[in-house]
């Protein structure tokens, strides 16, 4: 169950024939009440220079809202086809499916938001999505079968659908927040900001990623961008799969301010949600449900990573800074030395060690010290010779998820990103995707 738990939502999925495989290719999720009373909309994008189609659109649609103009109550996806490199005709592209779907939904077309993943550099098949949409419409639903078609039209090269569940009580209201995601391959999210698509400290360009958040709280737009970007940057920008920038990465998050009481009280009940404010008990409340639908999504992406057989999680601590110990984590992770030693299960803290003295922040080897899960193998500058024949390292090494923990000086800083090892069908997949 997903992104039809919070009350006021509806979503579906079809196929267009946009995928050669014929494997489903739209999704739609739908707040099925026109904008009122704890209504909002929020999104994050990609960083990247770069953008496709749908990026340029929605970052417009955010404007728009955050300024108090029509926000959108409908996400349309489509998979196989990223829109991106196509120019102008891209965006007339998008914006003409948008009006399709707000026609058959009685709204706007900018009450429609569009968001596009596949292959890059074609144009969209507009023709194939037009002929769909009336049936992606009438196929809208509440429930598991609904929540899986939607979580499978989003799909490109991931192997299983993606999708989380928080519950939260709040002043009386049982306020959900459910989401569905995509992300297998070019993982390397760094998102913007609504203050600008290249605000101080939105990074650089990222994966593709995308990830589309119902919730049931009343909130207003602003505050609801507020606690995504808190939320969602934190969990999204601590993956990576390959380290590759694209040009697609999105998160939405749609609100209809229904959610309903745990217990009715004897009076007033139908009284609306109050809306939720920064600073207030209820809205970090909100905050920490949804950064854990977000740190819940960006593990599963992770685990599913092309080709993936394992994850590791490179914690970094003692650097000037937070921020120099996630850099830090980040050049370990994204090593392909590494990642390759994950794969063949070889605890190896040269490849560690030295993917860390490249990420560009100075520490002491001398005061630097590695465990692979609980066991020490680096220790002030040099190896630990006797660990590597210790028991609990090769068994650590042959789990699932392997844990890195690199202290590099005495400063009570953390920083830490998660990865996944490289195998031969990462290479497979990834030199076979258009051709």
């Amino acid at each position: 169950m997903s992104v039809t738990v919070p009350v006021g939502f509806k979503a579906s999925g079809a196929t267009a024939g946009i995928k050669p495989s014929g494997k489903p290719d739209l999704c739609l999720i739908v707040r099925d009440t026109p904008d009122e009373h704890g209504c909002a909309f929020a999104a994050l994008f990609t960083a990247n220079f770069v953008v496709g189609a749908p990026v340029i659109v929605g970052r417009r649609q955010r404007e728009q809202a955050l300024k108090g103009g029509p926000a959108p109550r409908a996400v349309l996806v489509n998979a196989g086809n990223s829109n991106a490199a196509t120019g102008q005709q891209g965006v007339i592209n998008a914006e003409q499916c948008m009006a399709a779907v707000a026609g058959l939904l009685g709204c706007r077309g900018a009450e429609v938001f569009m968001s596009s993943t596949g292959v890059i550099g074609r144009p969209l098949p507009v023709e194939k999505i037009l002929a769909a949409v009336s049936g992606l419409v009438r196929g809208l639903g509440r429930g598991e079968a609904a929540d899986a078609a939607a979580a499978a039209g989003i799909m490109t090269t991931d192997l299983v659908p993606k999708a989380a569940l928080r519950q939260v009580v709040i002043d009386g209201r049982l306020v959900s927040i459910g989401a569905i995601a995509k992300g297998s391959g070019m993982i390397a999210p760094r998102l913007d900001s609504a203050a600008g698509p290249h605000a101080p400290g939105s990074g650089h360009p990222s994966g593709t990623m995308l990830a589309f958040i119902t919730t049931d709280a009343a909130i207003s737009t602003p505050d609801l961008q507020t606690a995504l970007e808190q939320a969602a940057r934190p969990c999204f920008e601590a993956i990576s799969v390959d380290n590759h920038p694209s040009c697609s990465d999105t998160v939405v998050c749609l609100s209809s301010g229904r959610a309903p009481w745990q217990t009715p009280p004897a009076r007033h009940a139908d009284q609306p949600m109050p809306l939720l404010r920064p600073g207030t008990p209820g809205f970090a409340a909100f905050s920490a449900a949804l950064a854990a639908v977000c740190d819940d999504l960006s593990e599963q992406i992770v685990v599913d990573g092309e080709g993936a057989t394992r994850i590791f999680r490179v914690e970094v601590r003692g650097a000037a800074t937070a921020a120099a110990c996630t850099q830090i984590a980040r050049e370990v992770v994204n090593s392909p030395l590494v990642k390759c030693a994950i794969h063949g299960q070889d605890p190896n803290w040269g490849r560690i060690v030295t993917a860390a003295g490249n990420a560009g922040v100075r520490f002491d080897p001398e005061q630097t010290s590695l465990h692979i899960g609980p066991v020490c193998v680096y220790r002030a500058g040099v190896p630990v010779t006797a660990a590597l024949s210790d028991p609990a390292l090769k068994a650590h090494m042959a789990g699932k998820k392997v844990h890195c923990v690199l202290t590099v000086g005495p400063a009570d800083t953390v920083g830490a990103m998660t990865g996944c090892d490289l195998s031969k069908q990462y290479v497979v997949i990834n030199a076979e995707y258009t051709t």
